[in-house]
């Protein structure tokens, strides 16, 4: 087995690039650089693509550290910012899409705009996805998002340019290695590469306000210095791979600089929101696209169901799964308890507070789940599919019982 492990997140330059591979032979004579700065290892003692990434990363970061110590990041003048966010987001269930809530749901119309996604599940299956289950959501519609590369930040630089897209008015979004920063739970154990939202600074204080994972794994804001800031992100540059392997797919970016686009008001009504409830209830049959099967609303339960049991050797559910169901009977509830509550039909007044069992169920479930699978904090940050035949009958049965209740309370509701 051989490995090209790409070297391209760096802005080399030939002088430097032929001097990095002098360095590196004379570690490992067996190593191979090619001009596209590439270097390829031949698999004589059976290493896995993680090893060999940890010892080519390795030595970039030992000849880093010794040819190009970062300097600190002193600001052009001396002032703060700080862009508005809300930190109570309808779901967390997902990174990516919990940042992007933090940005809209403290602009009014968008907030507004949000009202009529998060009601709806499908799910996307193909064997090489990392997740399956999803909202029906169009929240990429709603900002405007700029990709920046590792290749075009020079080391050292990470801090002037996020300054400067807060400055323009713009949220940014940064992969950082979370192994150099107190504020998380992988300090100093854990070598982690995730993403953040960054929505200010203080040069008085000589920090970046940012909103993500923390401590215990919740979401929520904190403040990183300068110093660690530079310095977690051009480590989690050169192990990116231990968390953020995505980041080498052409589509997928470290920094972003995002904008909230002038969003349509949205309206939500009880006519709109029944409708929602029905197409989950009765949705559209299930197809396949190009090898990929998608499912939509309660068909998504068979599948789960299925896996479940042990009668499907798909590897679809994870902590992830369960968490996102319950978000989403949440943010049904949530809409409902919006309207105006003496404009709403009978039938619907009749069944709010049986919902809000749905909710309640759902989210003993998610507990439970966590319980059974014996899912530490600790195991969440280093794995995300978990085996689930070991959940026993029991589970299966509470969970078949909370689908079959919700299924039965939307029915009566849309009589």
């Amino acid at each position: 087995m051989e490995y090209k492990i790409s070297m391209n997140d760096l802005p080399w330059d030939e002088k430097t690039w032929e001097k990095f591979c002098k360095f590196a032979r004379k570690k490992h004579r067996w190593l191979e650089f090619t001009e596209e700065k590439t270097v390829n290892i031949c698999n004589k003692t059976n290493f896995t693509e993680y090893e060999a990434n940890i010892i080519v990363r390795g030595l970039l970061d030992e000849f880093l550290d010794k040819n190009f110590p970062l300097k600190r990041y002193i600001p052009p003048q001396i002032s703060t910012k700080k862009l508005p966010i809300t930190t109570n987001v309808i779901s967390d269930t997902y990174l990516f899409l919990s940042l992007k809530l933090a940005m809209l749901q403290s602009n009014e119309k968008a907030c507004e705009t949000l009202d009529q996604y998060f009601l709806d599940i499908k799910m996307n299956y193909a064997p090489s996805f990392w997740h399956f289950y999803d909202f029906d959501e169009a929240l990429m519609n709603m900002v405007d998002i700029r990709g920046i590369s590792y290749c075009d930040i020079m080391p050292g630089e990470i801090c002037g340019i996020i300054r400067g897209i807060l400055e323009d008015g713009q949220y940014a979004t940064i992969h950082l290695d979370e192994f150099y920063l107190t504020e998380k739970e992988s300090f100093d154990t854990l070598h982690l590469v995730r993403e953040n939202l960054v929505y200010g600074f203080d040069d008085t204080k000589k920090v970046f306000l940012v909103y993500g994972f923390g401590k215990r794994e919740k979401m929520e804001t904190f403040e990183v210095s300068y110093d660690d800031f530079l310095f977690s992100f051009e480590k989690g540059r050169r192990f990116y791979f231990s968390g953020a392997g995505y980041l080498k797919m052409e589509w997928c970016y470290p920094v972003t600089r995002i904008g909230i686009k002038d969003c349509d008001r949205f309206q939500l009504t009880e006519k709109y929101l029944l409708k929602k409830m029905q197409e989950f209830l009765y949705p559209e049959k299930s197809k396949d696209v190009n090898g990929e099967i998608q499912i939509y609303g309660s068909n998504v339960y068979k599948w789960i169901i299925e896996e479940l049991q042990g009668i499907s050797n798909r590897e679809t559910i994870d902590y992830r799964t369960f968490h996102l169901l319950y978000e989403h009977k949440r943010n049904v509830y949530r809409c409902l308890g919006k309207l105006k509550y003496d404009e709403l039909s009978e039938n619907t007044k009749k069944y709010m507070k049986e919902y809000e069992t749905v909710v309640k169920k759902f989210n003993r479930i998610r507990i439970i789940y966590m319980c059974k699978a014996g899912i530490s904090t600790e195991e969440i940050r280093k794995n995300k599919i978990h085996q689930t035949y070991s959940l026993g009958d029991d589970f299966v049965h509470k969970f078949v019982h909370a689908v079959n209740f919700e299924l039965e309370i939307i029915k009566a509701m849309l009589n």
